[in-house]
């Protein structure tokens, strides 16, 4: 649950779920009280093409948890899916993507690219739902790491049975195609990266036996997204759900696949003497501009700068004097897998 680190407080939850109202399998109360009994402080309900939770009043705190509800979004061919939160209703179904994006732009929703890079032609049953049109302006952010693409991208025939037992094993990492591009983005704006789930909890058959894929409880012990706030998360539905839009939208966020540790102590900050930034901040470059990053265990840590490495150590923290102005950001990788990755730091 809630924690405080340095001079934040981390609020860690899951983004990007499916209930009974569109294809999860399981109705909105229980995936909520699973979502409690696995203590995330947050959880972005986001069924497709329909806003019947919250139009029923369904969004809250439950125990200690915040519920948020929002709805997925695809274009006529099954392709753009976006998670939109804050929009005044579910739009016409027959919008282009670049007319949905805009629209909810417009009306000052929040706005994620839901697995935008998938690349899968393994099993026809299973094709991908991938994001073609990069001129689409007005979108908020996007899933730098989606639970279910990589578990997907990965099946084959030969290996379901193996895949289906332990789901989790086969989590990497963000492609290294969605971070150049999520890099490139970011040099232009601000666009925030998040981790999404994807719960669904499908059935799969395996010769004469089925097994639930990603139980909602497994999904919830993997992939969260870790907001920052400068002040306690209010006991106030409103006042809460504004505070995490706000740090959203701010990049004041980072992800981690809490099944290679908890990264509840995980720091990342810039200095220059007078202003210290993290995640989504912008400060000036000076001679005495240090990056400082801290992760709970022994890591390989690497430095982005502009979509390149530019540092690298193998450690729990991590030093770098800045000489160049540039967008930075963390990566913490534990042996071959992908354990924290930190949005992005400005240096001008």
């Amino acid at each position: 649950m809630a924690s405080k680190t340095g001079n934040y407080y981390y609020y860690t939850g899951a983004i990007h779920m499916h209930t009974t109202e569109s294809d999860g399998t399981k109705p909105f109360e229980e995936v909520v009280r699973i979502g409690c009994e696995a203590g995330l402080d947050f959880m972005m309900v986001t069924d497709h093409m329909t806003l019947v939770h919250r139009d029923q009043g369904k969004e809250g705190i439950y125990d200690k948890t915040l519920v948020v509800v929002g709805y997925e979004h695809n274009d006529l061919d099954d392709h753009h899916h976006y998670l939109l939160f804050e929009s005044p209703k579910v739009y016409p179904e027959n919008m282009t993507a670049k007319e949905y994006v805009a629209a909810g732009a417009a009306d000052g929703a929040l706005g994620i690219m839901a697995h935008p890079d998938e690349i899968r032609d393994r099993l026809k049953e299973y094709p991908p739902y991938p994001w073609d049109d990069w001129s689409v302006e007005g979108f908020t952010g996007l899933e730098l790491w989606n639970q279910m693409s990589e578990w997907m991208e990965k099946l084959t025939r030969f290996n379901k049975l193996a895949m289906s037992l332990s789901p989790r094993k086969s989590m990497v990492g963000p492609t290294d195609r969605i971070l150049k591009r999520w890099d490139d983005l970011n040099l232009q704006r601000r666009v925030v990266g998040i981790a999404g789930v994807d719960a669904h909890a499908f059935p799969i058959k395996i010769g004469p036996i089925t097994i639930e894929i990603f139980p909602y409880k497994v999904h919830f012990r993997c992939l969260r997204s870790y907001i920052m706030l400068d002040k306690p998360m209010s006991s106030d539905f409103e006042t809460a759900r504004k505070q995490l839009y706000d740090a959203i939208r701010n990049c004041r966020l980072f992800c981690a696949n809490i099944r290679w540790g908890e990264a509840d102590s995980f720091e990342f900050r810039a200095s220059n003497g007078s202003t210290t930034g993290t995640c989504g901040d912008e400060i000036g470059l000076t001679k005495e501009t240090m990056i400082q990053a801290k992760v709970p265990a022994r890591a390989t840590l690497k430095l982005i700068k502009n979509g390149c490495l530019c540092f690298s150590v193998e450690s729990d923290n991590l030093e770098y004097a800045v000489t160049e102005p540039g967008v930075y950001r963390i990566e913490a990788w534990r042996g071959k897998r992908g354990w924290i990755f930190s949005n992005h730091i400005r240096i001008v």
